[in-house]
């Protein structure tokens, strides 16, 4: 997939070199803060699924770049307004392990970019990693597959080894291909339960290092048409 990215360099960090953004927003994903409760959802359409699936495998394969996404910026529809005052929504950033990103200084980073990380940065086209093909689960190095979640302020950094985030945006461009299948979302618009994302505790226990994220996907034409007053000014029923 080609996206356009809008790209902006930054000093003053070892491995970080580079700060990368869609030059369009998402404005139809939301993500919830998964620590406080231990649970979270991502909520998205199938356009922005695909696109967040490719963006997770850029980050993979971006030994010296953070992929940053400000979606606390998106207008918040019915389906995510109950997340969003029971969990409280944040920004994502999505980065290698080895970048050795501190979440506490992404802050003043951020701060760099502008307001909202509109600043003008440098355009460019990207050309993201194809989905790879599935793989037995059995011949899984757990320990290099799972992601990571650290959250300062407003902001979610979500990170890995590249295989985590090769696999997170595999899943992601799985679940978006099957929006335009599923049933649930045909004839209700959502939000229909695609995927899973789980801390590290998840498999040993540990409540502390436990979290869940789901993979929540809606229509959002759909729900828009479902409540657009008809031209008699009444409701559809």
């Amino acid at each position: 997939m080609r996206l356009r990215m809008r790209v902006h360099y930054v000093s003053g960090t070892a491995r970080l070199q580079r700060v990368v953004m869609t030059a369009a927003p998402l404005r139809r994903t939301h993500i919830t803060k998964v620590l406080w409760r231990h649970s979270g959802a991502l909520t998205s359409s199938r356009a922005d699924l695909l696109r967040l699936g490719a963006l997770f495998r850029l980050a993979a394969a971006s030994p010296h770049s953070a992929v940053f996404l400000p979606l606390r910026a998106n207008p918040v529809g019915e389906c995510v307004a109950d997340w969003a005052d029971s969990h409280g929504l944040a920004d994502l950033v999505i980065v290698r392990r080895d970048v050795h990103l501190r979440p506490s200084a992404w802050p003043s980073i951020r701060a760099r970019l502008g307001r909202r990380g509109a600043g003008p940065g440098t355009l460019s086209t990207m050309l993201t990693p194809a989905p790879r093909p599935a793989v037995d689960n059995r011949d899984w190095d757990w320990m290099r597959q799972r992601l990571s979640v650290a959250e300062h302020g407003d902001t979610m950094v979500l990170s890995g080894w590249p295989e985590a985030l090769y696999y997170a945006g595999d899943e992601l461009t799985r679940c978006g291909n099957e929006v335009a299948v599923n049933s649930e979302i045909r004839r209700y618009g959502g939000p229909a339960l695609l995927g899973q994302f789980n801390g590290p505790g998840h498999r040993s226990g540990r409540r502390d290092a436990s979290w869940e994220c789901m993979v929540l996907a809606v229509d959002e034409i759909f729900h828009r048409n479902r409540w657009q007053p008809t031209a008699s000014g009444s409701d559809p029923k």
